[in-house]
């Protein structure tokens, strides 16, 4: 037997257990006899029935707790603008949901132990959590979720694709379950699109106050959910209604978000009296979320914002302009862009290689970049303007170089 091998078996033979000493029994009161007590172990134990504090709770399996609370509709019957969710979109047709954790990552080893859903149907909108007031009730509050989903083929969160969704996903498949198959939308990428650099953060909690107006009043932060279950398992349900408020208050909060998104995918982008209250977001970030289903849109608003004297609207619009092939409209862009006193790079270029490709006139070409102040921004952009330099007074000498 190898020395490595000998060690770990005297390591092995010397590890306490629960009667001392592997191989022999410890004296009472020993050392070796002790052993950590587990969390687990000291607790006041959770009953299978211990109903959650709050009212309207019922039980639907042991460790599993559900209620449903209504309260009046905040989406339209029908999102039809197309600009978040597909056109024609019935509310009713879709699922608002919103995980507490046991932890702020994702992995195998995290455990959702409250789902919030939200739907509306008709005049009410539903809001239901289900409640996991122990581990070993997760295989049935998952079944649980999966019936109240199956028939909502579109699923909407905050940051739901990249978190809520990958840890329900993986519990279910550790509980040997069929993952729920579904269509997300994740309303955080909008969010980003349109108010990055406009709010203080893109946290749930600032999008509410500086989109829609809502301020929490004691609110139990979300990072404080996981300490407030373990309390409650620990037999201390002090904490565990809080994390229920903050819960509901982000299911609901989503479902005012996407109905604020879709009035901005009504808003006419020349006329700001129909614009909604609140941060309003920038014009590339409108056009931006329009791109994928909608030029006119976007163009509206990308003219909005370079009337409005956002340069980047206006490189953009130059753009479309040049894909569409009106290189009038894109000339004019580009001209008044690069007319500031230290001339605008993308713009030059731009003009430069119009002038020299599609009218041929080097001239022209070479005056449109000779404005730029130098040094430029990157060592790549000097040698590209070099080099364009170069080929330019090549041509107006007649082939020879610039001397």
């Amino acid at each position: 037997m190898s020395r490595l091998a000998d060690r770990l078996l005297r390591l092995r033979e010397a590890v306490p257990t629960e009667k001392g000493v592997r191989g022999q029994s410890a004296p009472s009161g020993a050392i070796g006899s002790l052993k950590r007590p587990s969390r687990r172990m000291t607790r006041n134990r959770i009953g299978p029935d211990t109903p959650p504090p709050g009212a309207d709770w019922r039980q639907t399996a042991e460790f599993v707790w559900e209620r449903c609370l209504d309260y009046p509709a905040i989406l339209p019957g029908i999102l039809d603008s197309g600009f978040i969710l597909p056109p024609h979109t019935k509310s009713a047709e879709l699922v608002v949901y919103d995980l507490e954790t046991i932890g702020l990552s994702g992995g195998a080893g995290n455990t959702a132990f409250l789902i919030g859903l939200g739907n509306q149907t008709g005049r009410f909108y539903r809001l239901t959590q289900l409640f996991l007031a122990d581990y070993p009730g997760e295989a049935a509050m998952l079944s649980r979720y999966g019936r109240l989903t199956e028939n909502h083929a579109l699923h909407v969160s905050y940051n739901g694709l990249s978190f809520d969704s990958q840890v329900l996903r993986t519990r279910f498949l550790l509980n040997r379950l069929p993952p729920p198959s579904s269509s997300q939308s994740d309303l955080l990428y909008p969010a980003r699109r349109l108010w990055r650099g406009r709010l203080p953060s893109l946290s749930m909690k600032s999008v509410e106050a500086g989109v829609l107006g809502f301020f929490r009043n004691d609110d139990l932060p979300g990072s404080e959910a996981p300490e407030a279950w373990f309390s409650w398992l620990d037999g201390h349900p002090d904490r565990i209604d809080g994390v229920f408020r903050h819960n509901a208050d982000d299911v609901l909060s989503l479902a005012r978000l996407l109905a604020r998104l879709e009035e901005w995918g009504e808003a006419v982008p020349s006329d700001s009296r129909t614009w909604p209250a609140g941060t309003t977001p920038s014009s590339r970030g409108m056009a931006r979320q329009w791109e994928r289903n909608n030029s006119d849109r976007e163009i509206q608003w990308l003219q909005a914002g370079w009337f409005g004297g956002n340069t980047d609207c206006g490189h953009e619009l130059a753009f479309r302009m040049k894909r569409r092939g009106d290189y009038s409209q894109a000339v004019e862009i580009w001209k008044e862009i690069n007319a500031s006193p230290a001339g605008d790079y993308r713009s030059a270029i731009e003009l430069a290689k119009y002038w020299e490709h599609r009218r041929h006139n080097p001239g022209n070409a070479l005056a449109s970049i000779e404005r730029l102040d130098e040094p430029l921004a990157t060592i790549r952009q000097e040698e590209e303007l070099a080099h364009r330099r170069k080929r330019l007074w090549r041509k107006l000498s007649g082939g020879h170089n610039r001397p």
